[in-house]
């Protein structure tokens, strides 16, 4: 049963994406005893409370759920009607929502994603600004004042639900600039204005001068100041003073102002009446009042809440107060309190904060709506929690066996170590090599179609759900569009790891270097990681406006697995007498030129028939090559032994390792042969910081059939050393230039 809320932090996201069609709906269906909205929101309650009780089984949630139990149980008993159903429905929806979102954070190391929050945002508008225009949307006040409230219910809800989300896409922005944000926050700007209500106005103001205020702080600081925010802070105030006029807000001042008979408005200022009637709609001449009734009520009333409540202060912990008494308001603020705390973060971002305790005490319409509770709820502690571990997103296309597939294994089981999350976006989600993936890596496909339509849709969806919502994204492999695609769109952090040098790929054509670099969109990306330096090098030395975004950092080497899969027991064995090459890869004759290397062994072997060649591997031109060997009658001496999903016992049992490819980027075999202090014989000849094979661990050939054989017989006939290496403090070292990047 537990199974059923896997996808708990999935059900919350569609929830908060559907909300505005759930309101729509809820209107419709109003005047019902019980609306549809309050019946999926029921569902949806019950489905949390099960959460709790069967996926986070902890004393301190089972506690509050009893605390929030027996107070119902006696709440329902002492009211006994119908309408108090509904009232401890709303009681226990925000505190078992904020229970059960805590839960997930802390437990899951999740947060609801902020596209969640920016979609909801733009459908509320959208519906505003349409109804609008086709004239279909109800008024947001029965006479005199002016507004349009869509086709919702509360236009006080819809203007908390628009506060709370700007203002935390605001505070967002400070860091990292989103199209898709700032559009959300443009069209719900021009669904405020539409509404006619105060709130969303002032909170647009307010943020706005916040964010501006910081800027210049910082400027401040550094004694260089920016004056291009203070110039766009300008003009946006003076096109907004110009446009004031036309907008249902300012109607609704003037209807208000000659209601009081004020001759302007700092005459609001002279009278609590006034001030409460303008500034408060008389919610606090209410509060009195009904604060009066509370006095003089019976004990039971204060502490269970008024029997006879029909209008409330729409003031929430006022509210609160008298609707549930003493006993249900010390309960609330309690668990609340409790649930904030345990979230330990020091360094939240203010203002989403004070926004929703603002809207809850000037406007209501926060605690008590389901509608607006599960969006500030989800604000408040995504402004609350801070994520232990980075959220990485990776790229790339399959995982069946290969230098680059077997790397990307090392790569993520190293971040995931180091208590990273890693979601693993793959072409073709198939390969002998999945299985290799740590099980706390999370794979998904990204299809890759030949319609452009559903290639459309496919990444529409994808930008739904992940768009900027990592720490840190990079594409694994460099020539697929569709991994390039999502790394950019991931994250503001995002890299490409180049692992071949495409200059040699090219043979120095300028043209076609060109035509590759300019579909992968190199300028695009904050960084650009080189298997080699000899890569990077010959890349900047076309492009050198990418210098000081490219950096080096090779494979990581897995040396304990290495070397613990390497006693795995094989059957073959090594002929009598003989020293063993191996040529570890793919069977492709076009880059790794195998003919090449048969023929090498062929020349090598006529001088000295005491060697013999492993070929481990599979490719596009196994058949071709294994005739190719049959024809040259060396089917006996060459062995080709297909894919392994395990090729280090191979490793372990050969002398040398053979390498004779046209161009490579860091052949990932040069650090298992060196792991395993088997010295290398290769035509590819390329660095990092720690390795170079010519004199320390082997040799470096021209790509010349017969200087490959040459260099055969001579290793042959000398006592080669390899050089030793601390492999643990180089990975160390890569691994930290990685975290700065992250």
């Amino acid at each position: 049963m537990k199974k059923i809320f896997n996808n708990s932090y999935l059900v919350i996201s569609i929830y908060i994406l559907l909300g505005f069609l759930i309101d729509i709906v809820t209107n419709l269906t109003i005047n019902l005893s019980f609306s549809i909205g309050m019946i999926l929101r029921g569902i949806l309650l019950l489905y949390l409370i099960l959460g709790i009780i069967i996926k986070y089984p902890k004393k301190h949630n089972y506690f509050i759920l009893g605390i929030l139990g027996i107070f119902s149980i006696i709440f329902l008993i002492i009211k006994f009607d119908a309408e108090s159903i509904k009232y401890i429905f709303k009681y226990n929806y925000v505190l078992i929502l904020l229970l059960f979102i805590y839960n997930l954070y802390i437990n899951e190391d999740k947060k609801i994603n902020r596209n969640m929050l920016t979609l909801s945002l733009i459908f509320y508008s959208l519906c505003i600004i349409i109804s609008y225009i086709t004239k279909t949307s109800l008024d947001t006040y029965g006479i005199s004042k002016v507004g349009y409230k869509g086709w919702f219910n509360s236009a006080n809800e819809i203007s908390a639900i628009i506060s709370i989300i700007v203002s935390y896409l605001i505070i967002n922005l400070e860091k990292r600039i989103n199209f898709i944000e700032i559009f959300a926050i443009i069209i719900s700007l021009l669904a405020s204005f539409l509404i006619g209500t105060r709130l969303p106005i002032i909170v647009f103001l307010i943020s706005i001068l916040y964010i501006l205020a910081k800027k210049l702080v910082k400027d401040i600081r550094r004694k260089k100041i920016n004056y291009t925010n203070i110039i766009l802070f300008i003009i946006f105030i003076i096109v907004f003073i110009f446009k004031f006029k036309e907008l249902p807000l300012y109607k609704n001042i003037v209807v208000h102002i000659k209601y009081l008979k004020l001759n302007n408005p700092i005459e609001v200022l002279t009278s609590f009446k006034l001030f409460d009637h303008f500034i408060f709609n008389q919610r606090l001449t209410f509060l009195l009042n009904i604060n009066k009734y509370m006095v003089s009520a019976p004990i039971i009333d204060k502490l269970f809440g008024l029997s006879s409540i029909g209008k409330t202060v729409e003031m929430d912990l006022f509210d609160i107060f008298y609707r549930y008494g003493l006993i249900g308001f010390i309960i609330f603020t309690f668990i609340t309190a409790y649930i904030i705390k345990k979230f330990k973060n020091r360094n939240i971002k203010v203002l989403p904060v004070v926004v929703i305790m603002i809207t809850s005490f000037l406007s209501g319409h926060v605690i008590l709506s389901p509608n607006v509770s599960i969006i500030a709820v989800i604000v408040l502690a995504n402004t609350l929690y801070k994520r232990n571990s980075k959220k990485i997103l990776i790229s790339a296309y399959s995982m069946n066996i290969g230098g680059i597939e077997q790397s990307l294994v090392t790569f993520i089981d190293k971040l995931i170590k180091d208590k990273n999350e890693v979601v693993l976006f793959l072409e073709k989600k198939e390969g002998i090599l999945l299985k290799e993936l740590p099980k706390e890596c999370s794979v998904k496909r990204q299809k890759v179609f030949k319609s452009k339509i559903l290639n459309l849709i496919n990444r529409v969806k994808f930008l739904i759900t992940n768009f900027k919502e990592y720490d840190f994204s990079i594409s694994y492999k460099t020539n697929s569009n569709s991994s390039n695609y999502l790394a950019r769109r991931g994250s503001n952090n995002d890299a490409i790891y180049i692992h071949s040098d495409y200059t040699v790929l090219y043979k120095n054509n300028i043209k076609d270097i060109n035509n590759f670099y300019r579909k992968l969109k190199l300028d695009k990306f904050r960084t650009i990681i080189f298997a080699s330096n000899e890569a990077r090098d010959n890349l900047v030395s076309i492009y050198p406006r990418l210098t000081d975004k490219s950096i080096v950092i090779n494979n990581f080497i897995d040396e304990d697995k290495i070397i613990k899969l390497s006693e795995e027991k094989i059957k073959e064995t090594k002929i009598k007498g003989k020293k063993l090459f191996l040529y570890v890869g793919k069977i492709e004759e076009e880059s790794k030129k195998l003919t090449r290397l048969i023929n090498a062994f062929e020349i090598a072997f006529k001088e000295n028939k005491k060697i013999s060649l492993f070929i481990l591997g599979d490719g596009k031109d196994y058949n071709y090559i294994s005739k190719y060997i049959k024809d040259k009658k060396l089917d006996k001496d060459i062995i080709m032994l297909g894919n392994k999903s395990n090729p280090y016992p191979y490793i372990k049992l050969c002398d040398y390792i053979l390498l004779t490819s046209d161009y490579e980027g860091f052949p990932l075999i040069y650090g298992e042969a060196i792991t395993l202090n088997k010295p290398i014989i290769s035509t590819i000849d390329v660095t990092d910081n720690y390795i170079s094979i010519p004199n320390n661990f082997g040799y470096i050939c021209k790509k010349d059939e017969k200087d490959i054989a040459s260099t055969m017989i001579n290793i042959l006939n000398s006592n080669y050393k390899m050089k030793k290496l601390d492999i643990k403090k180089i990975n160390e070292e890569k691994y930290e230039m990685l975290k700065k990047i992250i």
